[in-house]
């Protein structure tokens, strides 16, 4: 007879440009993995079910989706991908085909609720209560998690997509499909290339560069405080990951709240970069599978 430490997981991290499957121990160590481009739907997730049949049997899956993702569990459409910019991807029901093709139970939250939870239980949000989670790249997501649990109502939140103020002379229009000069049309990995004409990776230390990129970020740890009041916003992803992102967060972040915050007034730590890097999101969706184990 089998025991719980018998047990497998199974993550899939479900990104615009890649889709990451993995099966994991108990400990949340990796056993097997393996990466395909998001292409079709059909293809992609054929893709992830034919990775899992051919390793050792998951006893729950756990996925960590890009958004918009559908997360009223009374919609019809729970499970699904909203409304999104990525050819093919709206409404393809993505949980509802996984659990049905591995036959498995299975349950889905967006990538940065699960990075949320994964930094809150095994990365930089230990030993704090509440959690916010943002990660920079194609896109910009953004989560808390409050005691191990993602915040979220009717939707998930969608902080990405805050209004902010415009720097002094930045005259760069924004670059989101929906909003145009959102915090992502603003600050996401694309509008650093886009503004500056080079891809952010080349960019090295130039200060107006990741000044800039920290002011806009600052405005989202403001919305944070005042909103959430989480012990500490981690950074993610190429961006917030950056060796001094953080640093140059926090300090346009205390300049924002200006005083008006109890707990940061005195300059306390507020913005970290996140410990589990580029894991994050899979570890997650193993620590979601973990918790609907049979």
């Amino acid at each position: 007879m089998s025991t719980s430490k018998d047990f497998l997981l199974g993550a899939i991290e479900a990104g615009g440009t890649k889709f990451r499957a993995s099966v994991l121990n108990l400990d949340f160590e990796i056993v097997a993995e393996e990466r395909v481009d998001t292409t079709t739907p059909d293809e992609t997730m054929q893709a992830m079910v034919a990775f899992f049949h051919a390793n050792e049997t998951i006893a729950a899956l756990g996925v960590a989706s890009f958004g918009p993702l559908i997360v009223d569990e009374q919609s019809p459409r729970y499970g699904s991908i909203g409304p999104t910019p990525k050819p093919g991807w709206t409404d393809t029901p993505l949980l509802d085909y996984l659990q049905k093709a591995l036959g498995v139970p299975a349950a889905i939250q967006t990538d940065v609720e699960a990075a949320a939870v994964a930094e809150y239980r095994l990365g930089a949000g230990q030993n704090h209560r509440s959690v916010g989670y943002v990660t920079i790249g194609t896109g910009i997501g953004a989560a808390v998690a409050i005691d191990g649990v993602p915040f979220r109502g009717k939707d998930h939140t969608e902080l990405g997509h805050i209004p902010v103020r415009r720097a002094k002379n930045d005259q760069f229009e924004g670059r989101c499909p929906f909003h145009q000069d959102c915090l992502e049309g603003m600050a996401s990995g694309p509008a650093i290339a886009e503004r500056w004409n080079a891809d952010p990776a080349s960019l090295g230390d130039r200060d107006e560069v990741w000044d800039l990129e920290a002011s806009y970020l600052a405005q989202l740890v403001r919305v944070y405080a005042y909103s959430f009041a989480p012990d500490v916003v981690v950074l993610g992803g190429g961006v917030g990951t950056r060796p001094d992102m953080a640093e140059r967060v926090q300090h346009h972040a205390i300049k924002d709240l200006a005083g008006y915050s109890v707990s940061h007034a005195d300059n306390a730590k507020l913005v970290v970069p996140a410990a589990l890097g580029e894991d994050a999101g899979l570890i997650g969706a193993a620590v979601l599978a973990s918790t609907i184990l049979p």
